[in-house]
């Protein structure tokens, strides 16, 4: 499919938010490019197709061909980033300043298994966002990803707290009077997430230990005071079940109402007092609009053996006041109100460490190194690795992994499934001298069939397979996206599969013997056979060609003679006596 130059397929999650809202809205008002977004929430789809913004369900056939399509893929994280063509470009917009580690830290992630798909997505990204020097340096290290292609734009996100009416949003969306009251707005960082980070607030929606409801609700009640909270989207359900007891005076953000207004946090943000959150990064942001930031951390050394932060002591980079407690909160909260902002100064000094630039034009600046790196055509470092991985180029060809991993489904009469499966590691010699492989798998009167995946992607070549049931060996299978050639069998297709009828009357051990060796080292010599054997037919028909043509002339020679034309009567006359006699 071609490319379509000004197509701009946007996602992000939750959906229709974050930075690649703000941009969607600079490039929705300021250019002439096609936008469309990619929705995961049917309801949030078709919300958006009431307001008429150009929009597809994610997985359908119409989201996957706009993406395939689309010049630029525009993201919050690095959605999409797997779908990528090397004509497209993809830039991860981000979604915070990088207080907690993430990337390829041990403790940022549960699973060992997730750093292969990290490198890819991070080797496809074209661009990535930062708001100063410092969050460059530490997304690109955190990522191990090429430097040059994390640029200091700023937040597009950011660019709406400067250009909304924030008190007319948060009006739409909550019941008091917002214009008279005193307003706090509570943003807690993500606690249900893959691994333990610090506590996860099982006692109550601060997690101290002195939490008095009633005292707290007394003291927001004398100040005309509120707590709006807006939880992370993973740990709503959480927050709001039965199991807290909740001040009356804070009030919970509905997302349903916030997505009919369409409006995020961002279009609200400078409505209020002041921010109280924990280590979410959001705080960053709000630093740009100069108010009071109370950091509500009563698990911070627990976090900080869990999750782990960029700098050993956070608090050099938390700019307010740092409360454990909720006497300590409500006593900040109270020097705020009686306009006491004692971290002013901080907030100054700390400013060129989190952001460059302190204007709404983030998204302009964005749009602006898009469009160069289209004109320039830049190619990252990063993308341009695969030789090095060759033999006889570099030293780098030792780490290519020469194991695949085989699996075995046994269909006892319900069909294949997860639970009936074996897994085994299989090695794949770079010649076509190969190790001889032997995988055995139980069966019984039960099992109708078993299927032997080689790998996933179709890398593995079989040769030579030979199939046992007990002594006996059986000729019988069939193959899936794939075929046999002189006793050795290639895949062309993802998922290959080796389909075996199973019949026997009792338990046995069913043994599959086989070569196995890699397409990629010796698909050329498997070519280079095939090719030969091509030839040698060819060469064949061409020497049988000729000797049709020999003999073809011989008889025209024969039959263009002055004896074949004189004894013409006398074949007709032994034809004539040869249909007389019968």
């Amino acid at each position: 499919m071609s490319i379509e130059q000004k197509l701009i397929v946007f996602g992000s999650d939750p959906d229709f938010a974050d930075n690649s809202r703000g941009f969607w809205e600079y490039i929705n008002e300021n250019t002439d490019y096609q936008t469309c977004w990619i929705i995961k929430n049917q309801t949030m789809y078709e919300l958006l197709k009431s307001k008429g913004i150009e929009c597809a369900l994610e997985g359908s056939d119409y989201a996957d061909e706009m993406v395939d399509k689309a010049h630029y893929l525009i993201t919050s994280s690095f959605d999409f980033a797997y779908k990528k063509r090397p004509e497209q470009v993809h830039i991860a917009a981000w979604h915070g300043f990088p207080l907690k580690v993430i990337g390829f830290f041990d403790s940022a992630t549960a699973s060992k298994n997730n750093y292969d798909g990290l490198k890819i997505v991070t080797t496809q990204t074209d661009l990535v966002t930062a708001t100063s020097r410092f969050s460059h340096l530490t997304l690109s290290g955190m990522f191990a990803i090429d430097p040059r292609k994390v640029s200091e734009t700023g937040y597009p996100r950011n660019d709406i707290m400067f250009h909304s009416d924030a008190k007319k949003e948060l009006q739409k969306l909550v019941d008091i009077n917002v214009e008279d009251s005193k307003l706090f707005f509570y943003l807690p960082t993500m606690r249900k997430g893959l691994k333990n980070e610090g506590e996860h607030f099982e006692k109550n929606i601060f997690n101290y230990q002195d939490y008095n409801v009633e005292e707290l609700d007394e003291f927001l009640e004398k100040k005309n005071a509120y707590i709006v909270a807006k939880v992370h989207f993973a740990d709503n359900e959480l927050y709001k079940s039965g199991d807290f007891k909740l001040p009356k005076r804070l009030i919970f953000l509905d997302t349903d109402i916030m997505n009919s207004n369409m409006c995020t946090i961002y279009h609200i943000m400078d409505a209020f007092d002041g921010l109280i959150t924990d280590y979410s990064s959001i705080y960053v942001d709000y630093l740009l609009l100069d108010k009071p930031i109370i950091f509500s951390c009563p698990d911070i050394e627990k976090y900080r053996a869990d999750r782990g932060f960029i700098v050993d002591d956070p608090a050099l980079l938390m700019p307010g006041a740092i409360v454990k407690a909720q006497d300590q909160l409500i006593k900040t909260m109270s020097d705020i109100i009686n306009g006491d902002d004692t971290y002013k100064e901080t907030r100054k000094k700390l400013m060129p460490f989190f952001h460059n630039h302190l204007d709404d034009k983030a998204s302009e600046r964005l749009f602006e190194e898009m469009i160069n790196m289209n004109a320039q055509n830049r190619v990252d470092s990063g993308k341009q690795v695969g030789h090095l991985f060759q033999k006889n180029v570099s030293p780098l060809d030792q780490y290519v992994d020469n194991e695949v991993q085989a699996e075995i489904f046994i269909d006892r009469g319900a069909g294949f499934n997860e639970d009936d499966k074996l897994i085994k590691r299989i090695r794949l010699s770079e010649t076509q001298d190969c190790t001889i492989s032997t995988i055995e798998v139980d069966v019984d009167e039960n099992v109708k069939m078993v299927r032997f995946d080689p790998d996933d992607i179709g890398r593995a070549v079989i040769s030579s397979l030979e199939i046992y049931c007990g002594d006996q060996k059986q000729q019988n299978y069939s193959i899936i996206g794939g075929h046999e050639y002189n006793g050795q069998i290639c895949f062309s297709s993802v998922d290959p599969q080796i389909i075996i009828p199973v019949n026997v009357g009792s338990s046995c051990k069913l043994k599959l013997v086989f070569n196995s060796y890699d397409f990629y080292s010796c698909g050329g010599k498997l070519i280079e056979g095939v090719i030969n054997d091509n030839a040698v037919l060819n060469n064949n028909l061409v020497e049988k060609n000729d000797e049709i043509n020999r003999l073809r002339a011989e008889l025209n020679t024969v039959y263009s003679s002055t004896s074949w034309k004189m004894t013409g009567w006398y074949r007709k006359l032994g034809d004539f006596i040869k249909g007389r006699n019968r």
